[in-house]
């Protein structure tokens, strides 16, 4: 994550040293133990619906080729994305992170950068995930 010019990095190979870094800005994945007592600590899927920063999405794509999913970390998270046939993250931790929800679309900001999201299945007005990434957020003075 030596290139601060970037948000997002290209995950579809092992990299060590990025994963080394993500762990340090954001801390380890949780464990069997707090996933167990403290439920998932991944998102449902959600539809990226616009964006700013590098993600590049095709505004002409399909719903699923604009698909993605969040993991909670310790201190931050972890948005998921595909584009193409490459794998991508964009991690956040929780200082620099801010939620917004408004009528079914979910703003995901780091400084400048954001994702407007909504969750891909109807049924789900509101996202469980968020609730419990804006309660971690708080309880870190966040």
């Amino acid at each position: 994550m030596k290139d601060h010019t970037s948000t997002t990095f290209n995950n579809t190979r092992f990299d060590r040293v990025l994963e080394q870094e993500v762990d340090q800005l954001l801390g380890k994945r949780f464990g069997l133990m707090y996933k167990l007592k403290n439920g998932s600590v991944g998102s449902e899927p959600f539809i990226v619906q616009a964006w700013k920063g590098d993600f590049n999405f095709d505004p002409e794509s399909k719903d699923y080729d604009r698909k993605c999913n969040m993991e909670l970390r310790p201190k931050g998270i972890i948005v998921h994305y595909r584009k193409q046939m490459s794998t991508f993250i964009w991690p956040i931790p929780f200082h620099q992170l801010t939620i917004f929800q408004s009528a079914g679309i979910i703003t995901i900001y780091q400084n400048t950068n954001f994702l407007k999201v909504k969750p891909m299945y109807r049924r789900k007005m509101s996202s469980p995930f968020i609730r419990k990434v804006l309660e971690a957020k708080a309880g870190l003075g966040g």
